[in-house]
């Protein structure tokens, strides 16, 4: 079929679609054109069939005409066409027979089909099985017409589908083309890139489902089985390596909390610094470092406190709990461990200040220390026999200052008594046996004399002589008390330097902790202990104290009075600033308001403050007034007091 044959038909069919929008006068004009280029063409077609459908289509331009204008310039313009036109004018007069108008309808619908435009083959066909359902192989054209034209719109759709991205349906589509005819065209070819496409992209959207919900494996899985089938899909290699990161992060992660649950802190700590190293901000693993970490150090102090606590370092013991308790209160038994190690500490203070007593002889503090030991540790047999002891020492010094009192006194049968006491518990108490073998002799010789005054006959004058004769012969040194009395004993003065302006004159002093003056802006006081004593573990244990004698005076009230400041930073049960008139207790002053000790806080202050003791019980008599800061427990917090104004009012 030539180029000028399908050039005609294509002519043909589009001026028979426009016939209705084109006016008459153009309709003419296009149709007689048509005509002409039909006429020559006719010349050159060289195949009988091409020639037979250029006659038809001269025929069907003459019926257009016909239509148009009026016969004759049809008969004039188709006599044009040749021998072929003349015959066809006179069927179209005659309104020629039907198996004409069959075979023009057919060569049509052949060459229509041959063109693939199935819809105008289409429409022939229906024409010619309307006619004759019968005829040729029309109805099997018309099928197989019908049949290519169904391939052809489901193809079409199937294809604009498939560019748009529209998988399911396009594979829907050319299921259904394939199905009807699986050659037509490369339908086979699309519905398999369809269907990888759309396998593609299913794996692909499972795969960021899986990524998104943290799903490694699966999410591997599906990249893996994609990048299989197309090495070059998206971005699906990069999502691969990045799943395969996750996946080992996600291990790592999960290793790292296993360690941390069950306390391996230095596996979790390397696990969590690995992590980091690759993915410096994965989820909340800068926390869990620092928090294991920090329960690293925790379980280090701890373990460390357990180990101080079992050899017996309390000191250390309590540094390292305290240390545990300020990072975390709630941790383990911390507030136990730290309450047992107080315990000892005071315990071991509590020792401490019993053997500083002991070795002072001060009776009434052993017996202190050493019972509130025995309160707290019932069973420290230790503890129970030096208690025993400073009691024993105690009665033993008491009678003992009570003989030598009577001593002193001449009341050698009271002395006798006392001192009795205390070589019946200590034979070898200091000079106790000596000066009881005087006081027995001296109450004997005192008992001769007094027997001798009640005497009848020693009543007279002469009997005056002989009871002094026999003073004289009893107590040798009555002669020269008689003749020459001796002068009365000086009595003590009235208390001095209360106000310390001459420094610790007039004051005794001494003990473990310091004991100075200072002086700020015209005013001097005195301090006990020290502020510079560092609460590390360096403060001496033990007390500073100033003591003076004086006589009270015969005033209607007589009062003590003097002003002190205390610091601390430990509890008034163990470390206090105490007064003591004649060894007995009259004040203890310390911090009431803690629960307890601490060096991360300013010391307690009291602030100055007056204290004041009634003497009227004292009117007339030497008293010595004490004044001592006791830093009783450990070792480990410091108190301090001040002393000024002391006077007797």
């Amino acid at each position: 079929m030539t180029d000028l044959f399908v050039q005609l038909l294509d002519q043909y069919d589009q001026l028979r679609e426009e016939l209705d929008q084109l006016g008459e006068e153009n309709a003419l004009g296009k149709a007689q054109k048509l005509l002409d280029d039909i006429k020559e063409a006719g010349k050159l077609v060289v195949d009988p069939d091409e020639r037979r459908i250029l006659s038809n289509l001269a025929y069907d331009l003459g019926e257009i005409i016909f239509n148009i204008s009026d016969f004759y310039p049809s008969v004039r313009l188709m006599s044009t066409a040749g021998e072929g036109a003349w015959r066809r004018l006179g069927e179209a007069t005659e309104k020629a027979g039907k198996l004409e108008e069959l075979e023009y309808f057919y060569h049509a619908s052949r060459v229509y089909l041959a063109k693939e435009q199935w819809e105008a083959a289409i429409g022939y066909l229906e024409r010619i099985v309307g006619l004759d359902a019968e005829y040729q192989d029309a109805a099997v054209l018309l099928g197989e017409a019908r049949r290519q034209l169904r391939l052809r719109t489901l193809y079409t759709e199937a294809d604009i589908r498939l560019r748009e991205g529209e998988r399911t349906e396009a594979i829907k589509l050319f299921k259904e083309v394939v199905l009807i005819d699986p050659t037509y065209k490369d339908a086979q070819a699309k519905l398999n890139q369809a269907e990888t496409q759309y396998r593609l992209q299913t794996l692909y959207e499972r795969a960021m489902d899986c990524l998104s919900e943290e799903e490694w494996s699966q999410a591997i899985k599906s990249l893996e089985a994609i990048l299989g089938e197309n090495p070059d899909y998206r971005d699906a290699t990069a999502k691969l390596q990045e799943a395969h990161r996750q996946q080992e992060l996600a291990r790592m992660y999960s290793d790292a909390v296993q360690f941390q649950e069950i306390g391996r802190w230095e596996q979790a700590i390397d696990r969590f610094r690995d992590i980091i190293e690759r993915a410096i901000a994965y989820k909340d693993v800068a926390e869990r470092l620092a928090e294991v970490q920090k329960h690293r150090e925790l379980n280090r102090r701890f373990e460390l406190g357990e180990d101080y606590l079992r050899q017996g370092k309390w000191t250390k013991a309590e540094e390292e709990f305290a240390q545990v308790c300020a990072m975390d209160q709630n941790y383990r038994d911390v507030q136990a461990k730290l309450a047992e190690v107080c315990r000892q500490l005071h315990l071991e203070g509590l020792r401490e200040r019993g053997e500083a007593s002991l070795r002072g002889e001060n009776w009434q503090e052993v017996i202190g220390a050493f019972e509130e030991l025995h309160r707290l540790a019932p069973l420290d047999t230790s503890a129970i026999a030096k208690l025993e002891e400073g009691k024993k020492q105690l009665r033993l010094q008491e009678s003992y200052d009570e003989g030598m009192k009577y001593f002193e006194k001449r009341k050698w049968g009271r002395a006798r008594l006392a001192l009795e006491k205390v070589v019946s518990l200590d034979p070898g108490y200091r000079d106790a046996a000596a000066s009881l073998e005087i006081a027995r002799e001296r109450s004997r010789r005192s008992s001769l004399v007094t027997k001798a005054l009640r005497d009848p006959v020693m009543q007279g004058i002469g009997g005056l002589v002989a009871v002094i004769a026999l003073i004289i012969a009893v107590y040798p040194f009555a002669k020269d008390a008689l003749v020459n009395p001796a002068a009365p004993t000086p009595k003590p003065s009235t208390l001095c330097n209360g106000s310390f302006d001459n420094g610790l004159e007039c004051w005794e002093h001494g003990g473990e902790l310091d004991q100075s003056v200072k002086c700020e802006g015209g005013q001097c006081y005195a301090v006990l202990g020290s502020p510079d004593y560092k609460c590390e573990g360096k403060v001496p244990m033990g007390e500073a104290w100033i003591r003076q004698s004086f006589q009270v005076p015969q005033t209607t009230s007589p009062t003590l009075s003097l002003k002190y400041r205390v610091f601390s930073y430990d509890l008034d049960t163990v470390d206090f600033f105490q007064v003591q008139i004649n060894d007995s207790p009259v004040a203890k002053i310390g911090n009431p308001l803690w629960n307890a000790p601490s060096c991360d806080l300013e010391p307690w202050d009291s602030g100055w403050r007056t204290f004041e003791f009634d003497l009227s019980p004292y009117k007339g008599q030497i008293v010595e007034v004490l004044l001592s800061n006791v830093n009783g427990m450990h070792k480990w917090y410091n108190t301090w007091t001040y002393v000024d104004a002391v006077q007797i009012r």
